[in-house]
């Protein structure tokens, strides 16, 4: 079975935005197969409305296409109870990746993890998640 991990939504809007960037590659892994977007309802639901965004000003086509890596076959419920962070809304990323047996985050924000709350969740860069992946 492919390695789960949970993408960051800044993570996405970095892929879209710079198209060939790291970030971007780290969506191609997914593509390719190589691993796998474990997520939740409420995180695919994030997604969503983060990339319609009118700020963004990604079209629906492109939209689609990022969403469309997520296997809608399979979700990841969300963990219990995590330990806190300094922006609560980071919580359900850390819950998700607590519920994945890879125990895998990748972000563009790894302070926002300080590591005495990830509770063995390992958080990634992108550049440390290609890494991984080589």
């Amino acid at each position: 079975m492919k390695p789960r991990w949970v993408l960051d939504t800044n993570v996405l809007i970095s892929a879209a935005l710079t198209r060939g960037g790291t970030c971007d590659f780290v969506l191609q892994a997914i593509a390719d197969g190589h691993i796998a977007a474990a997520w939740d309802y409420p995180l695919l639901a994030e997604y969503r409305e983060v990339l319609a965004r009118p700020r963004f000003r990604f079209s629906r086509p492109v939209q689609a296409e990022l969403l469309g890596l997520f296997d809608l076959s399979w979700h990841t419920p969300a963990a219990g109870p995590v330990p806190p962070l300094p922006d609560p809304h980071d919580e359900p990323l850390l819950a998700v990746a607590l519920a994945t047996p890879d125990l895998v985050l990748v972000t563009g924000n790894v302070k926002h993890y300080p590591p005495a709350s990830r509770a063995g969740v390992a958080v990634l860069t992108p550049r440390e998640a290609l890494a991984r992946l080589a």
